[in-house]
This record gives structure tokens, C-alpha cells and sequence, in this order.
């Protein structure tokens, strides 16, 4: 199910956490944060060089350190080109909204690379440490206080930078009716990024799967999914590769809609949308031997022939009535236990009762059983079954290590919700790539500290205590004070 109403913006999610309103009482004068928020300074050579000046609502140009990068192309360096979009969009919003809080007298500071990584940082952070709002971060309240957030960054800055997150030049998309019109042009530089680097840095093992991811959102959007397995159900899909060992994401496909038309190169015109998916994620691993597995959505009888062409052998669940399948080999009857098969020179098909009937395509194996222990005891289950239970799982477990560390929060632009999860499908994939070049790798999690760490005190070692006087003054030592007379 699809909601193929076009825009961008949430109407369920009036709300925002990442969005902030227009109104300046509303980010400063809470009555959980009665002390002035700090700025974070920056050396007169770096706003020289880097950043255009705000004086009395006069806004000067931009100074840029990359030319304006069309979508499609690949950056060189990530947070530059981030740093640099996002100026470039605050400078046309602010000379567009004269009025607008944004552009009066000092309120917006052009970033920089250092002060987006505290940015990232304290976004990943908030994965790590959980709260229901944001403003909570940087309450005052000793119940909520996490001194951190505001000792290197106030919540006007952080929700400032949010603002105006951005990743491409908007004036370079071709309008909607455009025949060449891409809905993931907003974020299409950090697609082509990730998807290129995941790819170049690692080889995955033998056994490989191909599944869904569901990143949740529930405005409207054109390219929305609903998907009833899935945790979220609502949300922009994902297509992922992963290694089944690891769960390492080897490329990925953001689900575009059903009037996009894939044509990955090499595959046959007739086959159908989901085998063209599974085709342009495998291709750059044809003719190295690897084992696929899929779920009946992508399993039909012409991709696996010529997957095996490819010698890229594969395996999964079919629907009984994709084109091809042995109609003969459904109408069998089978008692609990029992299989039937049949073989089309290398794809056998495969029909086996357990609680229900299950049907199996695989150019991988044979007609064997393997016997394995089962509640009731010792029980026959095909080969082909007992794999696909074993292997195709990859993209289920690299979903199950990043849920708890969800750093996503409600939004109205979708496509901020998913660049945080790009950037942390990013670490996850990192881990995966340290775990396996060194002895004592340790968990997920002290691998993500070490990193929101680094980005946040990139200038030297992080300190010992951060000491507040909201917090402090409530369990600190108190003596009496003689103040000394005057003269």
C-alpha cells in the first residue's frame, strides 16, 4: 500500500523535535532553562574564511569552499559539502524571509565542519541516551540534566543547524512533472556516497540476503510504504544487501515509488520489478560464487535462471502462483513431514508440510534432508529450508543491532529522519569492518561512545566531570562567607 499524494511535509507531525517554531519565546524562555544559553565561539581566521557575517539584517554572500555539486554525483568530502549546502540554503531562506526570527541581527551563525561534527555527535548521543522531548537535553531540571549538550552546544544553535540541514542545491531539481524529476534528490549526494563507500571498503562472505528495511514516518509523502511485518509499518523503505554473519550492509536502494523504472544494466527487459532490484544490488558480485537468499517477494523462476548464469547461485520462498512454478507439484498432497520435488535442469522446486505447506525455489541444492532436533524430537527437514532458515536473516540482524540505538526523533522533513539513519547504518558498518581487524573489538555500543566522543571533543580528550551549577549547587559543600568590610 502507497500514498502516491506528492509533498514533503508531515500533517500528523505538527509537533516536530527537529523543527524549530518561528517564534523566539518558544526556544529560549522555557521554564526549565532560566539560565542564558551558551554559543559556541569560533576564532575570528575561521568566520573570515569560512562563513559569511549578519549585521542589522543585511546578509552578505556566502562564501562557499566547493562548487555546487549536482545530485548525482558522487562528493568528495561529505561534511563539507553538507556545511556548505546548508549555508548556502539558510542565506536564500533568510534573503527570501527578511523577517522572518532567522535573519534578525546575529541569531543565524554560518557553520562550519567543526561545529557540524558536535552537531552529529549530539544527534547519534541522543540514540544512546533516550528522552521522550527534545528540550529535555538541555533542561535544567536535575531530573533530566545531561550537562553535555548544553557545556558545548545551547538548544537555539542545535535546532538552528536542524533547520537548515541540507544536503544539494534545491534550485538544481528538475521540477515534478519532469519526466527526470528524482524524489530522493534532497538527499541523493548521501546516497550515492554511502552506497559507493559500503561497497569499496568491504567483501561480505558467501552467503548474502536481500530483504526490506522500514525507516518510520508517518507524514505524507509520495514514496511512503506500508508494511505490516515490520515494526514501524509506516515509513520509507529501504532495499539492502547484508552479509548474514554480520549483518554488514553491502549497498542499498531507497524505494522511489512504483512509477520509477529500474533498468539496471545487463538485466532482461522482461523481467519484473522486484528481480531488477535484486539484479542491480548483486550485479557488482556476479561470477565470484556467491549464495542469495530472498523471501517470495523477489523469488520467481526466470531470476534465478539467470542469476545462475551469473554464476551467482540462489535460494528462498516462492508464491505458488509466480509464472513458472509446477502447478503439479501444488496440487500434491503431503502429510506433516513429508516432501515433494521437482527439477528443472538446475532449479528445483520443492514442496514440504510442516504446520503449513511451504514452497521452495534454489538453483543451490538438492533433494536432501538433513535431521535436526526439533520440539517433539528428531525430524527430516529439507536442505533448501534449513539454509534459507540459517541465511537469510542478514538484513534482520543489522536491524536488530541498530534499533536500540535509534537516534531518529519525530520530524516534518523526511528526509532529514533518513540522512541520520544513513549516517548510522554508516557506524554499524564501521563496527562491523573494526570488528573483524582486530582481537578485541568490545560491543556496539562502546564503539558508538568512542565515536559521538571524538566528534564532540575533536580538539582534544574528552573531560573527566562537566560540572554545572544547576546540579552541583544541589550536593556541592556550603560554608559561611564573611564579606570583607569596605576600606
Amino acid at each position: 500500500m502507497t500514498d502516491e499524494s506528492s509533498g514533503e511535509h508531515s500533517v500528523s507531525d505538527t509537533d516536530s523535535e527537529y523543527d524549530p517554531v518561528e517564534s523566539i519565546s518558544s526556544l529560549t524562555d522555557s521554564e526549565e532553562e532560566k539560565t542564558p544559553e551558551k554559543r559556541i565561539r569560533h576564532s575570528e581566521e575561521q568566520q573570515a574564511t569560512t562563513s559569511n557575517e549578519i549585521h542589522h539584517g543585511e546578509v552578505t554572500e556566502v562564501v562557499s569552499t566547493n562548487d555546487v555539486i549536482h545530485p548525482d554525483e558522487e562528493p568528495k568530502d561529505l561534511l563539507n559539502l553538507i556545511v556548505d549546502q546548508s549555508n548556502r540554503y539558510a542565506q536564500q531562506y533568510i534573503t527570501n524571509n527578511p523577517n522572518s526570527y532567522y535573519a534578525r541581527p546575529f541569531e543565524w551563525k554560518p557553520l562550519i565542519v567543526e561545529e557540524f561534527k558536535i552537531f552529529l555527535g549530539l544527534t547519534l548521543n541522543m540514540g544512546l541516551t533516550k528522552k521522550n522531548v527534545l528540550r529535555s537535553y538541555w533542561s535544567t531540571n536535575p531530573i533530566h540534566h545531561m550537562p553535555l549538550y548544553s557545556s558545548v552546544m545551547s538548544r537555539t544553535r542545535y535546532t538552528m543547524i536542524m533547520r537548515f540541514l541540507s544536503f544539494t542545491e534545491s534550485s538544481m531539481c528538475l521540477p515534478r512533472n519532469d519526466p527526470g524529476y528524482d524524489k530522493l534528490y534532497k538527499i541523493r549526494p548521501l546516497i550515492n556516497f554511502f552506497s559507493k563507500k559500503f561497497s569499496q571498503l568491504y567483501t561480505p562472505d558467501k552467503h548474502i540476503s536481500i530483504d526490506e528495511s522500514l525507516i518510520h514516518f508517518t507524514g505524507r509523502l509520495g514514496i511512503k510504504q506500508y508494511i505490516p511485518n515490520k515494526r514501524s509499518r509506516y515509513g520509507v523503505k529501504l532495499y539492502k544487501l547484508c552479509e548474514r554473519a554480520t549483518g554488514y550492509t553491502y549497498d542499498f536502494r531507497v524505494y522511489e515509488g512504483k512509477d520509477k523504472q529500474l533498468e539496471p544494466p545487463g538485466c532482461p527487459t522482461y523481467m519484473g520489478s522486484s528481480g531488477k532490484i535484486v539484479w542491480d544490488l548483486v550485479s557488482p558480485l556476479f561470477h565470484q560464487g556467491y549464495h542469495l537468499y530472498v523471501d517470495n517477494f523477489y523469488t520467481s523462476l526466470p531470476l534465478f535462471r539467470h542469476l545462475y548464469l551469473q554464476q551467482t547461485v540462489a535460494c528462498g520462498t516462492i508464491r505458488v502462483n509466480r509464472k513458472g512454478f509446477p502447478q503439479r507439484l501444488v496440487n500434491t498432497k503431503l502429510k506433516n513431514g513429508e516432501l515433494a520435488s521437482m527439477r528443472n535442469e538446475e532449479i528445483l522446486a520443492l514442496k514440504w508440510k510442516d504446520k503449513r505447506d511451504v514452497y521452495v525455489l534454489s538453483s543451490i541444492h538438492k533433494e536432501t534432508s538433513v535431521e535436526i532436533q526439533g520440539r517433539q524430537g528428531l525430524v527430516q527437514k529439507p536442505d533448501c529450508i534449513h539454509d534459507y532458515n540459517q541465511f537469510m536473516g542478514g538484513v534482520d540482524f543489522n536491524d536488530q543491532m541498530m534499533q536500540p540505538y535509534r537516534a531518529t526523533r519525530r520530524s516534518r522533513f523526511w528526509y532529514k529522519k533518513v540522512s541520520i539513519y544513513l549516517f548510522q547504518l554508516a557506524i554499524y558498518n564501521s563496527f562491523v569492518i573494526y570488528h573483524k581487524s582486530t582481537e578485541r573489538s568490545g560491543a556496539f555500543l562502546d564503539f558508538q561512545e568512542a565515536i559521538v566522543t571524538e566528534l564532540i571533543y575533536h580538539e582534544g580528550s574528552a573531560p573527566d566531570n562537566i560540572y554545572s551549577d544547576a546540579v552541583g549547587r544541589l550536593h556541592g559543600r556550603h560554608f559561611p562567607y564573611t564579606d570583607p568590610l569596605p576600606g
